[in-house]
């Protein structure tokens, strides 16, 4: 993932042949990898919050910053991710996060605070589960000022689609990240150069497209 604050833009629907030709030329950033992501979703919810691959690995909440357009910049940290069981600073943060969508969790709870405990006071309190099965992978563009990692997913469930995403990619933690403005321009200059303006994508973020899921709505 990209750690700390970087810019975004997704789109979903489908692609064509010029843009699958123009991704296959650049450098692989990771191979295809099966994932299912389990997101949390309450109506006024605006942090996206997820598990991947419910027992494998942690519990991330991701919160959006800012906007320009149909650019997002979101923060993304380490200390926001957490491994199950899930501990009191955890619990905390989801309480917190939840609240700001008028949803009231309860105390932390005795015993061991696993991925199904979690689950069901999730579910107890009116926060729901949506399950998204994708198939992914990512490559990495070239930009004026930085690298721009270009994510294809075919999603399977709970609709089956194409999402691609481009998010402005640090190199390494020694190297600094990109002042917003240039890290924007290496996101519109991606769009450009892929002709992702050209194609029947239909530009959201995955806390939006889960609201439409949830009223089984399609995206």
């Amino acid at each position: 993932m990209a750690q700390g604050i970087h810019w975004e833009w997704r789109g979903f629907g489908i692609v064509s042949g010029r843009f699958a030709l123009c991704y296959s030329k650049l450098a692989e950033q990771f191979p295809p990898q099966s994932v299912t992501d389990d997101y949390l979703w309450a109506p006024r919810l605006v942090a996206n919050v997820k598990v991947r691959n419910l027992l494998e690995e942690p519990f991330k909440f991701k919160r959006l910053q800012n906007r320009d357009g149909h650019l997002e910049q979101w923060a993304e940290k380490q200390e926001d991710i957490y491994k199950f069981p899930l501990n009191k600073d955890a619990w905390g943060k989801l309480s917190q996060t939840l609240a700001g969508a008028g949803l009231t969790l309860g105390s932390y709870p005795s015993g061991t605070v696993d991925a199904q405990m979690t689950v069901a006071e999730l579910k107890r309190v009116g926060a729901r589960i949506v399950t998204v099965n994708k198939l992914r992978e990512a490559r990495l563009w070239k930009g004026p000022h930085g690298s721009v990692k270009v994510e294809w997913a075919c999603i399977f469930a709970p609709q089956a689609i194409i999402t691609i995403g481009l998010e402005t990619w640090d190199e390494g933690p020694e190297v600094p990240g990109l002042p917003d403005e240039e890290a924007k321009e290496d996101i519109r200059a991606a769009i450009l150069a892929l002709g992702l303006d050209d194609e029947p994508l239909r530009v959201l973020n995955y806390v939006d497209a889960v609201r439409i899921w949830t009223s089984r709505g399609r995206v």
